[in-house]
């Protein structure tokens, strides 16, 4: 069995091992995927500007023949060299069959790589890899502090600037759910800030999101203070603007995540929401910070351990049915909206 602990898959994607064949680069950071699916396949040896050593191919497609993938990988290229089968899509049902007359006798001269959204560990697609020898699996989460901080790093000496520490915080906590909107995002504020000495927060509220973000936030202290038309309305401008289910979906993840975490201190240490509240990181903006600690103090560990269940099937959801997406963060947000109403009429 071959799998990479999410620390580790940038080291093998930078120097690709040809024991493994099969690739599959998985998680619920899309963006993290195709840009690690990018890099393996710069990294691979391969000649990406010849059709005839890369084929694309969409995962319905390589699913509906379980001979597709067997027959592309051992073909004999007409000029030889090495070659890349690339794996991509959003349905991925039957792959794991496709996948497998190539796991069993995997090619010498081909590699095989799958994009694939969140997989549990009893994903069929995720089994088949992780039990092949010739196979190996790579996840993606959710970029981390390190990771996010590296990312700015990058794009910001890229453009010949500097970004100050608490325009650095305040971009941090608006991106990192999905790695290829934050570098959008991160590219596009220093294109805005181009000519200043360096990135500030004036920068960064101005450009980043489009304000999404914010309307982000505001969306999540309503429904955790339970102001239901203010989840209804703030939803509604969200989606008028094109901002995905699956992005607030996440956000609501990181906010709901950090209550719980800062609530178990309060019921620990017994010190009140304000107290706790400044060692959250990264802190809530000053805008923010009554309705923060409203929250704290309205919803107990238990119920934010279920309001965490509701929004893991929640963001699952919004992923594998996008056509939904949008009512069924809706729907999980007014719920949750209702029951903040609840709990305070138990305070």
């Amino acid at each position: 069995m071959a799998q990479r602990k999410a620390h580790e898959v940038d080291l093998f994607l930078r120097n690709p091992d040809p024991l493994f064949r099969i690739v599959l680069i998985y998680g619920p950071n899309t963006g993290l995927v195709s840009e690690r699916a990018t890099t393996f396949a710069k990294n691979s040896g391969v000649d990406l500007s010849d059709p005839f050593c890369l084929i694309k191919l969409d995962a319905d497609t390589a699913a509906s023949n379980p001979h597709r993938i067997a027959e592309d990988a051992h073909t004999i290229g007409m000029f030889g060299g090495a070659r890349l089968i690339w794996i991509s899509g959003s349905t991925l049902k039957n792959l794991a069959k496709a996948l497998a007359p190539v796991l069993a006798t995997p090619p010498e001269d081909a590699w095989i790589i799958v994009e694939a959204g969140d997989l549990k560990k009893t994903a069929p697609l995720r089994k088949a890899v992780e039990k092949s020898s010739a196979g190996i699996a790579l996840p993606c989460y959710a970029d981390d502090d390190r990771s996010i901080n590296a990312l700015i790093d990058d794009e910001v000496q890229r453009a010949g600037l500097t970004i100050e520490p608490a325009a650095r915080e305040l971009l941090k906590s608006l991106i990192g759910a999905d790695r290829r909107a934050s570098r959008n995002e991160v590219e596009k504020l220093c294109l805005y800030a181009k000519g200043s000495s360096a990135i500030t927060e004036e920068h960064v509220e101005a450009i980043v999101g489009d304000a999404s973000a914010f309307a982000i936030d505001e969306v999540l202290d309503a429904a955790a203070t339970g102001d239901l038309p203010g989840v209804q309305n703030t939803l509604g401008r969200l989606f008028e603007t094109g901002t995905h289910a699956s992005v607030v979906a996440g956000a609501a993840q990181r906010h709901f995540q950090a209550l719980h975490k800062a609530r178990s201190e309060m019921e620990i240490s017994r010190q009140a929401a304000q107290s706790v509240m400044m060692k959250m990181r990264p802190p809530p903006m000053f805008r923010r910070k009554a309705m923060v600690a409203n929250a704290l103090n309205i919803w107990h560990t238990s119920s934010l351990e279920s309001v965490l269940d509701r929004l893991d099937k929640t963001s699952l959801e919004t992923r594998t049915n996008s056509e939904l997406g949008n009512a069924i963060i809706a729907m999980a947000l007014m719920a949750i909206s209702i029951d903040a109403r609840r709990q305070k009429l138990r305070h």
